[in-house]
């Protein structure tokens, strides 16, 4: 978050665009001048300090543990440029433009994220449900509970009152497996998915701990975005519950990437058999794909 701060150099008073910026286990600072006052519109040099932090982006890299030396600088810089492009547009962005486009991607993440399941909506069927607005009374009523459960959740995830742990994320499935007919809590039965066997029900809270632990350790040394593309693909190996291992496992990725200022990442369902892939292969220590793939879709979701 950026700050501004008044100079006074012979008795005249100046101001600046402060930003410190983490590389490493230390910070710089970096400064744009504003002017002998503070205007109301500062986006102009809201963008030169977005350039300023962009030419940072090869020594942020040299300070952070990258998880495959294989994978290219170019394409490990495109995440922290993305993530750069993210925050500042929160800045720039009155607050119904942002209202408006949060309201837009939650919308279009629910409708993918549940057509990765299987739903059958529209997209357009999805905004209608989300808005309160007229809907067919011929729509299934499974997929309009769907729909409404995971806005609930996504607002959630959203609001700053979800914590990472094993009892926020059964409550998280209970909420988004509302009215559904879905087992509460974990999974009491095996299940097998693409052909593999997950997780037997009884490893699931000690396998769940064991992830918990790992990331609660990780978020402390390693970069959070990795953790959380590494973090995903564990979860869903695991596969803890019944039903709706995907939704949640995803709402749970872009809560790591919103707390570590990273912002969206939005999985279509065109995608679908490509996502599932990686996500296979890097189940047997393939993992390079799974972190390109994950790359990639995080630099075209837009926000």
């Amino acid at each position: 978050m950026y700050s501004i701060e008044q100079k006074t150099i012979r008795n005249k008073r100046f101001f600046y665009l402060i930003k410190r910026i983490r590389i490493g286990k230390k910070y710089k600072k970096i400064q744009v001048y504003i002017g002998k006052s503070v205007p109301n519109d500062i986006t102009g040099e809201l963008r030169l300090m977005r350039e300023k932090e962009l030419e940072l982006v090869p020594e942020i890299l040299k300070n952070i543990r990258l998880p495959d030396k294989n994978i290219s600088l170019n394409e490990y810089s495109s995440v922290e440029e993305t993530r750069i492009a993210f925050e500042y547009e929160q800045y720039v962005l009155s607050k119904a433009m942002l209202k408006r486009r949060w309201r837009s991607f939650a919308i279009n993440f629910i409708f993918e994220s549940n057509a990765i399941e299987g739903s059958k909506l529209s997209e357009r069927e999805v905004e209608a449900i989300i808005l309160n607005r007229y809907i067919k009374k011929t729509l299934e009523r499974r997929e309009v509970k769907e729909v409404k459960n995971a806005i609930e959740a996504f607002n959630l995830i959203r609001s700053g009152k979800f914590n990472l742990n094993q009892r926020s994320i059964i409550a998280l499935h209970a909420l988004i497996t509302k009215n559904l007919g879905i087992s509460r809590g974990y999974k009491t039965h095996k299940i097998v998915v693409n052909n593999k066997l997950t997780t037997s029900p009884g490893l699931v809270r000690g396998e769940m701990a064991n992830l918990l632990s790992w990331w609660k350790k990780g978020k402390k040394k390693e970069n959070p975005f990795y953790t959380a593309i590494i973090f995903h693909q564990r979860f869903e190996r695991i596969h803890p519950f019944e039903d709706g291992n995907g939704r949640i496992g995803r709402l749970i990725f872009i809560w790591m990437l919103l707390k570590a200022g990273y912002g969206v990442i939005l999985f279509k369902n065109k995608n679908r058999q490509a996502y599932f892939s990686v996500l296979s292969k890097a189940d047997g220590g393939q993992s390079r794909a799974w972190f390109r793939f994950a790359m990639k879709i995080y630099k075209n979701t837009k926000f």
